[in-house]
């Protein structure tokens, strides 16, 4: 038995003022043939979790081809995605004949001459090797699932979790649906229900709230073998596509009208709680009095309108301002911001030196605006570290060099490079400790709180602008098909 396996995955916001290229491929991951498999040993992702599963049958021959994967951003440049699409249909090719496909994908990635890329490198796949190969793919939780994406595929994979940490399970489910398929003891059947809606990602959690709710009753689906797979999909929410909402995959063993009830019926109950996906949101300055007037213990301070991981620049300097206005802080006080330049500058300067810059605003001056800061040069680092926390685990992050500067006690990172901020790591491989801090920055609106929850006590949502911001009616939306919600919050479903 063959199987070929590839990755090509990227997150779009249309928002975000930076469209994607090659660099972003570079800094995240972009490895071919067998050096896909290497160094996937003990990480949570949907590679490993594959591998582990096609490495159980001895008669499993596996055909790396690309693994290529950038963080969330703008769309796609045209001709970045189509090179890499065609290289990787060109190493599919080169590997036929094969008996199926493993591709790890997002799901809501964009290219600029395509809103539904993911669609398009699922219609290509199965162009090539034809109707008769199973086609299987992984998608994120955030998925814009499309009709094209299920037409092409023989079946769809999705995380159960936000925060993300099941990325490894997604991977071995998908392999194991495939080869069931493969040998002819699955027949994977697929419905998809798309809602009118989009919801903001602060609290569209699989722990708690609304969604995990609808998630519970999928898995217990699962469970009953009711269904080979239920997947809850609240969107990227930052797509301004005329196709784009919320929506419900239901994968059946040959069950197609049972596909379709359970994904109705998972679909209704998810449009039923749309209004308990609204966040409480607090204004930067009240927050940070919050958390500094804590007796004790670490909040966090989720700036989920700059995370990168939602497609955001990561030089927002709204907290920054508010902790430069509210000195003498009463507490440590982490923060980061993306500025090569201003690292350049302190890094000229070198450990020990007092620095004047102005830090962020740079990368989206429509939401975030530059702050001059005087510091002291405490750290210069290579900005390479890796993920220890459940999302992501093992995983090689790389913010470009990176400096801490103190003034005072506001400790703030600035990085040339924008990177998730799942991990406390990002402060630590700086030396800089997150459980000793009264208050920490973190620019996620949700998966920090895996790898965050031991170390802190509050996390405390702040309102502010930013290309990912949850007050989703602020944003200039020119091509969304309405009614939608919850701009019509009276539409029906």
């Amino acid at each position: 038995m063959r199987i070929a396996i590839g990755a090509f995955s990227h997150e779009a916001n249309t928002f975000c003022p930076s469209l994607t290229g090659w660099d972003a491929f570079g800094s995240r991951r972009l490895v071919r043939g067998e050096a896909m498999l290497q160094g996937l040993a003990g990480t949570n992702t949907e590679e490993a979790g594959a591998m582990t599963a096609l490495s159980e049958r001895s008669d499993c021959q596996v055909i790396p081809t690309l693994a290529a994967r950038a963080l969330s951003g703008g769309p796609v440049l045209a001709d970045v995605f189509h090179d890499v699409l065609d290289e990787l249909l060109q190493r599919l090719r080169a590997a036929l004949p094969v008996d199926g496909v493993l591709l790890v994908l997002h799901g809501a990635m964009m290219s600029t001459d395509d809103p539904d890329a993911t669609g398009a490198i699922l219609q290509a796949v199965r162009d090539l090797v034809g109707a008769e190969v199973p086609v299987v793919g992984t998608l994120d939780l955030h998925a814009n699932v499309t009709a094209r994406m299920v037409e092409c595929a023989d079946a769809l994979i999705g995380y159960h979790t936000a925060p993300h940490v099941d990325m490894y399970e997604a991977g071995e489910t998908a392999a194991r649906v495939l080869l069931a398929t493969v040998d002819g003891h699955a027949r994977p059947r697929m419905a998809l229900a798309r809602l009118p809606m989009i919801v903001p990602s602060e609290n569209a959690r699989h722990t708690d709230g609304p969604l995990s709710e609808v998630i519970a009753m999928a898995r217990e689906l699962e469970a009953t073998g009711a269904i080979l797979h239920g997947g809850v999909y609240p969107v990227q929410p930052w797509l301004d596509i005329s196709d784009v909402g919320c929506s419900v995959v239901v994968v059946t063993d040959g069950d197609a009208d049972a596909a379709r009830r359970h994904a109705d019926h998972l679909a209704r109950a998810f449009w039923e709680r749309r209004a308990a996906f609204e966040p409480d949101l607090v204004p930067p300055d009240e927050a940070l009095r919050r958390a500094l007037a804590r007796p004790s213990g670490t909040t966090v301070l989720c700036d989920s309108a700059d995370s990168p991981t939602s497609g955001s620049t990561g030089d927002s300097t709204v907290i920054l301002r508010a902790a430069l206005d509210a000195e003498p802080l009463s507490g440590r006080v982490l923060l980061n911001v993306v500025d090569a330049p201003a690292v350049s500058r302190a890094m000229a300067a070198g450990v020990g030196a007092t620095v004047t810059v102005r830090v962020g605003g740079r990368r989206a001056p429509a939401f975030f605006e530059p702050v001059e800061f005087t510091g002291h040069v405490k750290t210069i680092s290579d900005g390479v570290f890796r993920f220890k926390g459940p999302g992501m685990r093992g995983t090689v992050q790389t913010m470009g060099r990176a400096v801490v500067l103190t003034r005072g006690e506001i400790h703030l990172v600035v990085m040339e490079r924008a990177v998730s901020q799942w991990d406390p790591e990002l402060y630590r491989s700086l030396g800089e400790e997150p459980a000793d801090a009264r208050a920490v920055q973190v620019k996620s609106p949700a998966a920090f709180r895996a790898a965050y929850g031991e170390i802190m006590d509050e996390a405390i949502i702040v309102a502010s602008p930013g290309p990912s911001t949850p007050y989703l009616t602020s944003l200039p939306w020119r091509h969304i098909r309405r009614p939608l919600y919850p701009f019509d919050p009276d539409v029906a479903f």
